[in-house]
């Protein structure tokens, strides 16, 4: 028999009679009440923080232009085909085959096919390539992470090797702008760079990026693995060994341990390593080709490029991913930049991996709101529909609030990136070729003056970004769960509904790139190092230039107050009590940040619904800064229970009327 399904719920006005014999029979596993399944719409059409973001950031031709792709690919990734990748993915995590029938040492690295599916797909939708492409402009970043956004939540992590393919692109990128790197070297990293950011997952590329090691962590200055320059070491017989892109394997011999290194999947690396002057940063390619003479007898053509897989992690979340402990012996690579200054070459593949992180905590949390979106509108409790419980949409709706303010932060640095970035574009396209690249535009960033107020606004700002999205997110996702109850709790098969896979996973966003802490002593580095003057001029300026109208006056004055609190605590505290108290010194910048942003897009078209969010967000802040004032103080309890639904459903009424703002 089909299940009976029951959604209409009792209300005081249901006759007794209906009532009794409703509950007549006892319900089983066939029978009874079954819940609707939520519909769960593409967060391109139903997220609002998404469409303003794009709105604010973006003028209204380019945006116009990407509606259609970013519309498909929203859907696209809520498809069954994509579900059922995730579950592969998920059910069939990564393994090591260490030995080969006759005892001989492998090391096989065994993927499943969902993961290979999703890595194909994010590579042919141009998840990496955009920004190279650079077809955009100053408004390619926005557009890649646009679609960044919408991917996170279905990637089933394949945006970890994205992420540094983005980083190591772009280091690859700035070292080709120089004339002076020729010969092999140029030939070897022009191929890595344009298999890193190829559509075609046949000759695209991914990469790893090893740095952490088991004495130092996040603290490359303990990097105990070596790399020595041994041009001629390789034996006589294997000069006809070289990369598999046929390029010459490189000069330098690396030895040593990395404890944790992702992509372990990937078609190359970049490392550090200790030499004779410092810490440097190395290329080397994962695999090498095996002598033709001995290819017959050992039955494979190619083999790792003297690395060993230890083991595999096992983590809490991120399953899919091949993470590893891996020994290298005679790994051959190439040095990238100055001997002795890797720490340096390595902060361009941080930085932009640190956005990259940034976004996939606003991807899963949205993903996750979407379905508690789709959840209220489905569910009825007791005898009133879900949307008509107050309680629950002031928490749906607070968690709304943070993920809008999240939202604009995000795209606000992506923002900055794609004006910085114009420059070094422009340099590597006057040396390798092609279409030439229009600079001087600041895009659509508010409160901007120029690129080298974008550049020193995005060093003080990408840790914050990195640091205080990912907590919100986690606590975010937590948050989600709990909304959907049990059913939230559960690994669900349908990868659509499963917030607790988005939870495990966004983790792991506090930990990587540096940890929370970590970031909060990075901001203190900006704000005590060398450039303090210059940064610390231009995040006045652009709070300054961003709140000089007086519409929103009273805001405006709020959030300017927080600014200004800021700095002079900065300026006369001693550098001791600010490092003890980093965490609440980066938090009470991204407040400053935050503010400024929703405050700008309120006033950008004065949209009611706008306006709410900024004013619901600024009071669970006043007792944060100090300030007087309480949650109350907008008004009575309705009027801040209709807000609170127009938050979160920002078009609609609790029984799915409309009520247009």
């Amino acid at each position: 028999m089909a299940p009976t399904h029951q959604t209409t719920p009792i209300s005081p006005s249901t006759p007794a009679v209906e009532i009794t014999q409703r509950f007549a029979s006892p319900s089983s596993s066939t029978e009874g009440f079954f819940q609707a399944p939520p519909n769960v719409q593409s967060q391109f059409d139903d997220d609002i923080a998404l469409q303003r973001a794009l709105s604010f950031f973006l003028p209204d031709r380019v945006r116009e232009e990407l509606i259609p792709e970013l519309s498909t690919f929203s859907r696209l990734v809520l498809a069954p085909k994509i579900t059922t990748w995730i579950n592969d993915a998920e059910k069939n995590p990564p393994y090591v085959k260490h030995w080969d029938s006759w005892g001989k040492r492998r090391d096989v690295l065994i993927t499943s096919e969902g993961w290979r599916n999703l890595q194909a797909l994010g590579i042919q939708e141009g998840i990496v390539a955009i920004p190279y492409d650079n077809e955009r402009g100053v408004f390619s970043r926005v557009h890649q992470f646009a679609k960044y956004h919408l991917w996170a939540g279905s990637a089933a992590w394949v945006n970890c090797p994205s992420l540094m393919v983005d980083g190591v692109a772009a280091l690859l990128r700035r070292h080709l702008s120089d004339p002076a790197v020729e010969g092999v070297e140029r030939d070897v990293l022009r191929s890595a760079y344009d298999r890193l950011t190829s559509r075609d997952p046949i000759t695209a590329w991914t990469t790893g990026q090893w740095m952490t090691e088991r004495a130092g962590g996040s603290d490359v200055s303990q990097t105990e693995t070596l790399a020595t320059y041994a041009p001629d070491a390789s034996p006589r017989q294997d000069v006809e060994v070289t990369a598999v892109d046929g390029h010459p394997l490189g000069p330098w011999k690396i030895d040593g341990f990395k404890w944790f290194s992702s992509a372990t999947d990937a078609d190359m690396v970049v490392m550090l390593a200790r030499t004779t002057k410092g810490i440097s940063t190395f290329f080397a390619p994962m695999r090498k080709t095996v002598p033709a003479s001995a290819r017959d007898m050992l039955g494979h053509e190619t083999e790792l490029n003297g690395i060993s897989i230890q083991r595999l992690k096992s983590k809490l979340g991120t399953r899919a991913l091949p993470t590893a402990e891996l020994v290298l012996n005679g790994t051959r690579g190439y040095i990238i930049g100055e001997d002795g200054k890797g720490t340096k070459e390595i902060t361009t593949v941080l930085n932009i991996a640190r956005i990259h992180n940034g976004f996939t905590a606003i991807g899963l949390w949205g993903r996750g709101l979407s379905v508690v979106r789709a959840f209220g509108r489905a569910r009825s409790v007791g005898q009133k529909p879900l949307l008509e419980k107050t309680a629950y949409v002031t928490t749906v709706a607070k968690m709304h609030v943070e993920y809008r303010a999240n939202v604009l932060f995000n795209y606000f640095v992506a923002g900055l990136l794609g004006v910085v970035e114009q420059e070094q574009i422009k340099a590597f396209r006057s040396v390798v070729g092609g279409a030439p690249v229009a600079v001087g535009s600041v895009g659509r960033v508010p409160g901007l003056r120029d690129a080298q107020m974008a550049e020193h606004l995005l060093r003080l700002l990408t840790p914050v970004l990195k640091g205080v999205t990912a907590k919100t997110a986690i606590a975010g996702l937590a948050e989600c769960m709990e909304c959907l109850g049990g059913v939230g709790y559960l690994e669900n098969d349908d990868q659509i509904f499963n917030i607790a896979r988005l939870y495990r996973d966004a983790n792991v966003l506090s930990i990587w790139e540096g940890t929370t802490d970590m970031m909060a002593h990075d901001v203190l580095r900006v704000v005590y190092g060398k450039t303090k003057v210059a940064v610390l001029s231009a995040m006045r300026d652009w709070v300054k230039a961003t709140c000089a109208s007086t519409r929103l006056a009273e805001q405006k004055k709020m959030v300017s107050e927080w600014w200004n609190r800021w700095e002079t605590w900065l300026r006369n505290v001693e550098k001791g009590e600010a490092e003890m108290k980093a965490r609440v010194v980066m938090e009470r910048l991204a407040d400053v940040v935050q503010g400024v942003l929703l405050i700008a897009d309120a006033e950008s078209d004065g949209d009611r619904n706008a306006v709410d969010v900024l004013d619901a967000w600024l009071s669970t802040r006043r007792a944060g800064m100090g300030l007087s004032g309480d949650e109350g103080s907008a008004g009575s309890w309705r009027v801040t229970s209709a807000r609170n639904m127009r938050v979160v459903y920002t078009a609609e009424s609790p029984v799915g009327g409309q009520a247009k703002l």
